[in-house]
């Protein structure tokens, strides 16, 4: 039942924020009490974090397995980009408002796992393509990999423009042999 129930907030929290969905919303979306959502979680706040987690960790995984699978650093960096893209269409930026704003522990809970993503993720992708001579070797790893993460989750008035600020974004990493590679994998 936990896990129904942490299943149903990520649902709702995800798709209508996290101030707005009430536990009692997500007991009646289940067919159960609010009374049975207390037995397993002490607070909204419990629930919230552990929804997160849950969430966090799968994206985690996710992403990691790009580089289990995809040697090359620049399609790795694109269906990296693609997870971040398809994240930022499918939640609504409530969630991630509402828990900086009224959930202070999530929130670091939250900003522990970005750092975690950038510097596993984003950074091993980064030396990799340098190391492959992909990428230009002048990049400032660390700046870049923050910027990537940002940059994943901008909202502009523009349709499609994550699409194009993923482009963007490739491009100004590669060397003219990483350039020769990208042309050939968008083929």
């Amino acid at each position: 039942m936990k896990e129904r129930i942490i299943t149903q907030a990520r649902h709702l929290f995800n798709q209508f924020g996290v101030k707005t969905v009430r536990l009692e919303d997500i007991a009646r979306e289940l067919g159960i009490s609010k009374t049975t959502v207390y037995q397993y979680f002490d607070s909204k706040e419990e629930l919230v974090r552990l929804m997160l987690e849950v969430q966090l960790n799968e994206s985690l995984r996710e992403a990691s397995a790009i580089y289990t699978q995809v040697a090359n650093p620049i399609v790795g960096a694109l269906l990296i980009w693609d997870r971040l893209i398809h994240y930022h269409r499918t939640v609504n930026p409530n969630l991630s408002r509402d828990i900086e704003r009224h959930y202070p522990t999530v929130w670091k809970l939250f900003q522990t796992f970005r750092i975690e993503y950038i510097t596993t993720i984003l950074v091993t992708n980064l030396r990799q393509g340098i190391e492959q001579e992909l990428y230009r070797a002048d990049l400032d790893e660390s700046f870049i990999a923050w910027l990537w993460a940002e940059q994943g989750q901008w909202d502009t008035p523009f349709a499609s423009s994550d699409v194009q600020i993923k482009h963007h974004f490739v491009r100004g990493l590669l060397t003219q042999k990483g350039l020769a590679l990208y042309e050939t994998v968008l083929m």
